[in-house]
């Protein structure tokens, strides 16, 4: 870890990009020492010029400066740490509700990473979805009539071999899955190989562990949410937690979590909608109207929200309904 030393953050950190910032600029400072970042070094490498000249353009328009400086900053440095500290391959799972920005953030990793040289890649759980008439026999019958998503719609024998493989060796191999094809209710598009050093795995559910009490918990998700679970939905529920415990395994492959972690679990429902809007633009294909209230509600309730609000995660970025960045927790990462 880096010698800890008072900086001055008034004086480290210009005011437009500390008047971003919706949480206090000493929990900033706390973040940064657990995560060993060195904050002068870490200043001036992502406000250099040529730094700029790389990352701008793989922003999207309008993204604002706690979301460049407190979350995606900090987190591309955590993976440059480990790059020079570890020798083996490691995974870190990424963990946050549809919407949230996990695709965008890692986007931008993987961009970046590539224009640096750095063998750090982004993977999503969604690239294991199971192929189209795999997925169309496990979905069938499910209470929300959705086409995908919930836990038990991977290949979970194909995310363990690849995982483990890559662990072991290096190279990764996985599939991709596209979510515009057969209207919108996607299937597997291609097959891609890599050697990264260090791994990311993003998920809605990542980290999310089953319930111990899933009866008691319906009862208090009917007092606190309001969801007013079908009797399906109950019963439903009951087969996607025995689907957690497989999933479970996957996470305990991780070195460390990344939570981002939504200030309302409802913020969801405002963020897939924008998504949905945004394939639809982008590929002309999505969700909408039926569909997209029955995937909605499917991510409502097909896991206790508790269990997806409170990931044991190692790092939490707490995030508002405008995405903008509300808290930051970490624990002490020593290199």
């Amino acid at each position: 870890m880096y010698k800890d030393i008072n900086y001055d953050f008034n004086d480290l950190f210009p005011k437009k990009i500390r008047d971003e910032f919706l949480f206090p600029i000493d929990s900033y400072r706390l973040f940064l020492k657990g995560l060993s970042i060195n904050p002068s070094l870490f200043f001036h490498k992502w406000s250099n010029v040529n730094t700029q000249s790389i990352i701008d353009k793989y922003w999207k328009p309008n993204t604002k400066s706690d979301w460049k400086w407190s979350l995606t900053f900090p987190f591309f440095s955590l993976l440059e740490n480990y790059i020079n500290a570890v020798n083996n391959p490691i995974i870190i799972g990424f963990s946050g509700l549809p919407g949230s920005g996990k695709s965008t953030l890692g986007f931008w990793i993987d961009s970046v990473a590539r224009e640096l040289f750095l063998d750090i890649r982004v993977i999503s759980l969604d690239d294991f979805y199971l192929p189209g008439q795999e997925m169309d026999i496990a979905m069938d019958g499910n209470p929300w009539n959705v086409p995908r998503g919930f836990p038990g719609s991977h290949s979970l024998d194909l995310l363990n071999h690849s995982l483990d493989t890559f662990l072991k060796t290096g190279i990764l191999t996985c599939p991709t899955f596209d979510k515009s094809l057969r209207d919108g209710k996607g299937d597997r598009s291609g097959w891609c190989e890599s050697k990264p050093k260090v791994l990311i795995l993003e998920g809605w559910f990542v980290g999310c562990e089953p319930s111990s009490d899933l009866y008691r918990t319906d009862d208090l998700a009917e007092d606190e949410f309001n969801l007013s679970l079908s009797q399906s939905e109950k019963d439903y529920r009951i087969l996607v937690q025995e689907s957690l415990i497989e999933y479970s395994k996957i996470w305990k492959k991780f070195d460390k979590i990344w939570h981002l972690k939504s200030t309302q679990f409802n913020n969801t429902i405002l963020w897939k909608s924008q998504q949905e809007d945004e394939m639809i633009k982008l590929k002309g294909s999505g969700l909408k109207g039926n569909n997209l209230t029955n995937f909605i509600r499917m991510i409502q309730t097909s896991v206790p929200q508790k269990s997806l609000s409170f990931i044991n995660s190692d790092t939490t970025v707490e995030i508002n309904q405008d995405r903008r960045i509300k808290s930051l927790k970490t624990i002490d990462y020593n290199f």
